[in-house]
């Protein structure tokens, strides 16, 4: 019998996969819930921020001529408003409506976050169609393309849009605000935007030097900081939660908290890759999109981490490495890795054009980072996020033995 998300039996099924230690979890969250409902948390004033974390001279000249020439055909499509989500086509971008969705034509109901019914598809719409804008993967790709081309239209479209976000999702209202996996995600895309637009003579006013910003960086923050995944939800939305959490408490560490929740969040990135990855390598939910979705963030967060000389446990690029060499284990001929387990299509930072290769990106990475071994396949493709990571990261390999041929068996995912 098929179970619909959000029913009693849905609900039940939940609730006897979980421990007592997660039940006591989620009954806090509930009072904390209806307690910020009257009394919501107030940001601290915050006066002299800066902006200290970025690309290091020539990082964006690094880029090959060829991933600039399709970021810039990606760029321009999303300034004519074009763009395409779950083969939903959008054609509204120059100006969005970020809580409309164009599958069902439905709007997601305003009211405070935790009363919005995000999963009934009759009340608000698919919620999926309308969150993926908000991770903001389309401004990071338009802030890419400022910094390779310094062209100041598209940095001027990524501040209308982020202008028009912060006013139409005030904290703790409507939809944007109800998934922790969403936050997370949204807060290293905005980490990424303000790196990319650093040459930009209106980034500060547009972050550090704004009270708008800095009140929803704030907010993000604390959202995460209060509502962690839990237990049975522990997956790769915690990977996600915990890895923009401390994107931003790294470069946008201008709160009281910042310190704490920079320890905090690595100190649940640290567990939760472990969790959430096999000895040998392979993700546990044995979903390869899962799989390049917790590699896309761990790469990310420890960029954020040796960009602010913030030492990260060992443990931490140990499970970034096996994730490599098992993902340059399983990929085909043609790169692609077996189709298994759910894919969503998530992804952790984009800042690449169409017919970029997601896995050839990847390995292209872990070869930068780690180095290749000799049985790799070969990366012929090129991209734009491999030289902006590589040259933020330390490049030094974890002192542990890797495979010295193509592994064909991974006992513990049972994957031959």
């Amino acid at each position: 019998m098929t179970v619909s998300s959000g029913s009693p039996g849905w609900y039940l099924r939940r609730l006897s996969r979980m421990g007592p230690r997660e039940v006591g979890g989620r009954v806090d969250d509930t009072a904390r819930r209806r307690r910020w409902r009257s009394a919501p948390p107030a940001c601290p004033d915050v006066t002299g921020a800066r902006f200290t974390a970025v690309l290091p001279a020539g990082a964006a000249a690094a880029v090959p001529p060829d991933a600039v020439k399709r970021l810039v055909a990606e760029a321009d499509r999303l300034m004519a408003g074009h763009a395409e989500y779950f083969g939903v086509a959008r054609d509204d971008l120059a100006d969005p409506d970020w809580w409309y969705d164009p599958k069902t034509g439905r709007r997601a109901p305003d009211g405070y976050a935790f009363d919005v019914p995000y999963r009934d598809e009759e009340a608000v719409g698919d919620v999926k169609q309308i969150w993926e804008l908000s991770r903001h993967h389309h401004l990071t790709v338009l802030a890419a393309a400022y910094a390779v081309t310094g062209n100041e239209r598209y940095a001027e479209r990524v501040a209308e849009h982020l202008r028009s976000w912060w006013a139409a999702n005030a904290p703790l209202r409507g939809v944007h605000w109800t998934s922790g996996i969403e936050l997370g995600i949204r807060l290293l895309s905005w980490v990424w935007v303000r790196r990319l637009l650093d040459g930009w003579p209106g980034a500060a006013g547009l972050f550090e030097d704004n009270p708008v910003a800095l009140r929803q960086i704030w907010h993000h923050q604390r959202w995460l900081a209060a509502f962690p995944s839990r237990g049975s939800s522990a997956n790769n939305h915690a990977v996600a939660e915990a890895a923009g959490q401390f994107a931003a408490a790294c470069a946008f560490g201008w709160f009281p908290s910042s310190a704490r929740w920079r320890a905090d969040a690595l100190r649940s990135l640290d567990q939760h890759l472990r969790s959430n990855t096999f000895g040998s390598g392979l993700n546990r939910e044995l979903a390869s999109e899962y799989h390049g979705l917790v590699l896309e963030l761990g790469l990310a967060a420890v960029a954020e981490a040796d960009t602010a000389g913030v030492p990260v446990p060992a443990t931490v690029r140990l499970v970034l490495l096996r994730m490599t060499d098992a993902l340059a284990a399983v990929v085909d001929d043609r790169l692609r890795p077996p189709r298994q387990g759910d894919a969503d299509d998530g992804h952790g930072l984009v800042v690449d054009g169409a017919g970029t290769d997601r896995w050839a990106s990847l390995l292209a990475t872990g070869d930068a980072l780690f180095g290749r071994l000799g049985w790799w396949p070969e990366v012929t493709g090129t991209d734009v996020r491999t030289p902006l990571l590589a040259a933020l990261v330390r490049h030094t390999a974890p002192a542990v033995a890797r495979p010295a041929s193509r592994p064909a068996h991974f006992a513990d995912a049972g994957m031959t």
